[in-house]
């Protein structure tokens, strides 16, 4: 069974994740290590000590209550001696101190989601899992899904793509062979993915040793899953997955890049694409988790969105807002894609 996550936190009536108003489920942990990251507390799996220096009233507090003696001063801890227990936390009267990371049972976690069944109802809206990359827990998301499911709640995913997804070669076996499916479909994660109505897939870097450079993994295997994914949902076996892009200055929105993609996307058999330009209001987290800023960058100008734009659109790629995606035209109106 898959460790039970940490949960980052649960955020409501977003329009940003999918269809109509939605719940986000933020989880802790992700793969990658993307340089441009603006949710470095999604990183590690672990529960997190965060420390925000300008909110410390400097009343040592949180040194006194330290019951194993690692905080040493206001924001400085050995984090060897530390146990995460968090009661700096819990006693910092100036709310200094964060904890990044909490438990949560399905069937509370299910409870609260279900306050807002009728929003999503009337909004056509739904439950979008997020991270950190919530791939990692198959199990947990399974069974969290399926009274969702039974209750014709909308669900979707935002991942990073980065997750072991077992199929036979050629794929076309999928399709033409019972054993071939019924041994790919009894993948713990295939049985969580399957249950959802909507993946959105972020594409970010098309050259391997790009990716390796910028995000901390080459992108054959996440590409592989795109691939693979929208070709068994073109064939009615999978959910939608609709691609987003993480627009970067200097790195992701380079010419070369947005048309190896609008290749890529089109041998996928998919025309349209989620722009999301880049912003920098997370660089703070980096020093609340002692962190040292991997990437520090002005916002995506306007100008740069709108070349972007026009690079991918002359390739045939239409290109979306985030919030304003028509999830009808999900796939090229006159794709031919073969498993």
């Amino acid at each position: 069974m898959d460790t039970e996550p940490q949960l980052l936190s649960v955020q409501h009536f977003c329009v940003h994740d999918g269809p109509g108003l939605r719940s986000v489920v933020f989880f802790k942990g992700c793969p990658l290590r993307c340089s441009w990251c603006q949710n470095p507390e999604s990183w590690s799996k672990d529960a997190e000590l965060g420390y925000k220096a300008t909110a410390c009233l400097r009343c040592d507090t949180c040194v006194s209550t330290c019951p194993t003696g690692a905080m040493q001063a206001p924001g400085h801890w050995i984090s060897d001696a530390c146990t995460r227990c968090f009661r700096c936390v819990e006693t910092c009267p100036g709310g200094a101190l964060t904890q990044f990371g909490i438990k949560r049972p399905v069937e509370n976690l299910l409870a609260e989601l279900s306050q807002e069944f009728a929003l999503y109802r009337q909004s056509q809206g739904g439950v979008t899992f997020s991270g950190g990359e919530a791939t990692l827990y198959p199990t947990y998301l399974t069974e969290l899904l399926i009274p969702l499911n039974q209750a014709g709640i909308h669900t979707a995913l935002e991942t990073c793509g980065v997750f072991h997804l077992q199929a036979v070669r050629p794929w076309e076996q999928l399709l033409t062979s019972t054993v071939a499916w019924e041994a790919f479909s009894a993948q713990r994660l295939w049985q969580m993915l399957c249950r959802l109505d909507l993946i959105l897939f972020d594409l970010k870097l098309m050259n391997n040793l790009q990716h390796q450079q910028h995000c901390g993994s080459g992108n054959r295997r996440l590409l592989e899953n795109f691939s693979l994914l929208t070709q068994l949902a073109q064939a009615g076996r999978a959910p939608g997955v609709w691609p987003r892009l993480p627009l970067i200055p200097g790195i992701t929105d380079h010419p070369d890049n947005l048309q190896a993609l609008a290749e890529f996307l089109h041998q996928s058999g998919v025309s349209v694409l989620t722009l999301l330009p880049y912003h920098n209001m997370g660089v703070d987290k980096f020093s609340w988790l002692q962190r040292p800023v991997k990437y520090a960058h002005p916002m995506l100008s306007e100008e740069a969105l709108h070349t972007a734009t026009q690079i991918l659109q002359s390739n045939g790629i239409q290109c979306y807002t985030s919030g304003e995606e028509n999830y009808a035209h999900l796939y090229a109106a006159d794709a031919q894609i073969a498993l």
